[in-house]
């Protein structure tokens, strides 16, 4: 008769987040993203154990996104060592850049990182809101003494939501369940051909000397360069809809 694994030795998903100070919503969103496999051993249908390779795997992820910035797609194609997605060439010329593809901000100027709590009192989202966002990658609160603080850009982040929300355009008319994954999937998609096209592009042609400086130059005139373009285009659209709008009127007319 075959004997069950044993516990002994492995650690429940507390366990890992408190190790590597990544939140469990943020854990089970990388076991759904597959950037983690299965659980080592489940004893039923919310009870599930892990071994001690998942706190090594979780802190690199952590490492890719918040230092390299890469997107989670890349992140799975480093992990899965697919080269269909990104050569090994091409993982170390990004990793070469030490995390000056953007510049890291640990604290947004003049502000001061607070707790989900304070975050959530500040702004108005309640803490199961905030966990969704967590869960998404929205925002990437900071584990300090068994207290996550958000700083930084999440600060800024969540600032912008709020101003969403007192512009009028609030969660009752349009949910963070709704938007909230689409922008991710949307950015997400843009960030990862993004990134595959300069890693190609530089990779073998571009001097050390040169790489960083081209990439953080990249990064800050692509994003107006984005600003730019998504405006156009959003303007194109309303025009396109009023004049099918209008051109349904006449034919209403004429009819």
């Amino acid at each position: 008769m075959r004997s069950k694994p044993s516990k002994d030795g492995l650690l429940r998903i507390s366990d890992l987040a408190r190790e590597t100070g990544v939140t469990t919503a943020t854990i089970k969103f990388y076991i759904r993203e597959k950037l983690l496999p299965a659980p080592t051993l489940k004893t039923g249908r919310n009870m599930a154990y892990y071994d001690r390779s998942f706190v090594t795997r979780i802190r690199f992820i952590k490492e890719l996104q918040q230092k390299r910035f890469l997107p989670l797609d890349v992140i799975r194609a480093v992990l899965d060592q697919n080269d269909a997605i990104i050569s090994p060439r091409e993982v170390d010329t990004l990793v070469g850049l030490e995390g000056t593809f953007y510049e890291t901000i640990h604290y947004a100027p003049g502000q001061i990182p607070m707790t989900v709590a304070q975050a959530s009192a500040r702004y108005g989202f309640d803490e199961q809101e905030l966990e969704f966002a967590v869960g998404l990658g929205v925002l990437e609160p900071v584990d300090r003494a068994g207290t996550r603080y958000f700083e930084g850009d999440d600060i800024l982040m969540l600032e912008t939501m709020a101003e969403l929300q007192r512009a009028g355009i609030d969660k009752s008319l349009i949910p963070n369940e709704v938007s909230l994954p689409i922008y991710v999937g949307a950015i997400g998609q843009l960030a990862r051909e993004e990134l595959k096209m300069f890693s190609r592009g530089v990779t073998g042609k571009v001097g050390e000397d040169r790489l960083a400086t081209m990439a953080l130059a990249g990064v800050k005139l692509v994003e107006r360069f984005i600003v730019l373009l998504r405006r156009r285009l959003l303007l194109r659209l309303i025009q396109e809809l009023r004049q099918e709008k209008e051109e349904g009127q006449r034919s209403k007319a004429a009819g």
